[in-house]
């Protein structure tokens, strides 16, 4: 891992993890120091890819002076579902996370056909077959494939009713539908950035997305987690929807801009330090 100092305001913990649109190279674009120590309570943010022990990552960097922007709790809050849909509630679809994957008769006692079925934290890489579920037979099938599958397996199942959503030409074969939905990148409270979420697909705009932007930021205001990413997409009906949240430490840029999202953070702490100072 490196550690540097950007422009003397925060300090950025990264690892290269080998994926284009989360790995950035800092040094380009802004000015960086590597002390040899930090003063206490630094302020700082992660890029070395998923946490597999946020809580344990967290400790060693406070001993080094550091202070993640995220706690734990924040951690989880941002990227565990069971831990921020009770708190956007009508902003997303109808969901249910279970212990273990349910019987088929459960499911329906709550939904209809089709689901989509997910972790608590993320899909299978957007597997599509594995994600909308059309019936017991498909569902039977995603249970053996759920258990086996390394992305899946270790997470708790979710169940969500399946909201479609304004689709855009592209995306890839086998995966999720390529759709009108977008990544906003949140610090502190105030968006940073934003852009494409299918940035595979052929661009797209939306005439309305300030619309988007707000619920985006009404589930900011509710989360309250320092730095936070909100995915929202324009469901078929003409509704806005929040699709997930994640911690934006771990967090892909998707088609929002890297290095105007660190410029806008940069001046946001800044300005904090500033105020700090008078």
């Amino acid at each position: 891992m490196d550690i540097a100092l950007l422009e003397d305001t925060l300090a950025i913990v990264s690892r290269r993890v080998g994926v284009a649109v989360y790995d950035f190279d800092f040094s380009l674009y802004f000015r960086c120091r590597h002390p040899s120590s930090f003063a206490a309570d630094t302020p700082c943010a992660l890029r070395i890819g998923a946490v597999e022990d946020y809580g344990a990552r967290y400790a060693e960097l406070t001993e080094l002076g550091l202070r993640p922007v995220n706690s734990p709790a924040e951690h989880d809050r941002a990227s565990e579902l069971e831990h921020w849909y009770p708190l956007l509630g009508e902003l997303t679809p109808r969901t249910r996370v279970f212990d273990a994957l349910p019987p088929a008769q459960r499911i329906e006692a709550e939904f209809a056909w089709p689901i989509f079925l997910k972790g608590s934290r993320q899909t299978s890489k957007h597997n599509a077959k594995l994600s909308v579920i059309g019936d017991r037979e498909h569902y039977a099938w995603a249970v053996e494939q759920y258990r086996r599958d390394p992305v899946l397996h270790w997470q708790r199942p979710a169940v969500r009713e399946f909201v479609p959503l304004a689709p855009v030409a592209g995306g890839i074969a086998g995966k999720v539908p390529a759709s009108l939905e977008f990544r906003s990148f949140w610090w502190r409270g105030q968006c940073v950035g934003w852009g494409r979420y299918w940035y595979q697909a052929a661009p797209y705009a939306c005439a309305d997305i300030e619309a988007g932007l707000a619920l985006a930021t009404e589930a900011a205001r509710r989360l309250q987690v320092p730095f936070l990413v909100v995915d929202f997409a324009k469901a078929a009906d003409g509704r806005w929807i929040v699709i997930e949240c994640n911690d934006g430490q771990e967090s892909g840029y998707a088609a929002a801009p890297p290095r105007a999202i660190w410029e806008a953070i940069l001046a946001y702490e800044a300005g904090a330090d500033a105020g700090r100072a008078r």
